[in-house]
């Protein structure tokens, strides 16, 4: 596998925030895929289940997560602390407004439709 990408959220109806995260193997890193997969699951919060906020991260020393968040449009919103192994290091938090929000590529949503109740988000 190349990687993966994540979209979570936890109360989304009252919320309409969503959290990103993402994993890349490193000889498929600076090839654009990073804000390619990004750019794919935004589109889906933001265009396809009306989306407010998006919130993601990166820790101390992973400057190329926390490039493709600044070229997407987050903002960061402040400092904490993550254990991702078991041991606490620190984590710049940052935040995407949909208001903010322009895709970088092309995104086509299909079939989307049907499982919107799923989400919890009613149908147009």
């Amino acid at each position: 596998p190349a990687g993966f990408q994540a979209l979570v959220s936890e109360e989304f109806t009252r919320t309409r925030r969503v959290g990103t995260g993402s994993w890349l193997g490193s000889r498929f890193q600076r090839r654009g895929y990073g804000t390619e997969m990004r750019t794919a699951v935004l589109e889906l919060a933001f265009r396809g289940l009306d989306a407010q906020i998006a919130r993601s991260g990166a820790i101390d020393g992973n400057t190329a997560s926390l490039r493709v968040s600044e070229r997407l449009g987050y903002r960061i919103v402040g400092r904490s602390t993550v254990a991702p192994r078991g041991v606490p290091v620190p984590h710049t938090d940052l935040e995407l407004r949909r208001e903010d929000w322009l895709p970088q590529v092309a995104v086509e949503i299909a079939g989307l439709e049907p499982c919107l109740p799923l989400f919890g988000v009613a149908s147009p």
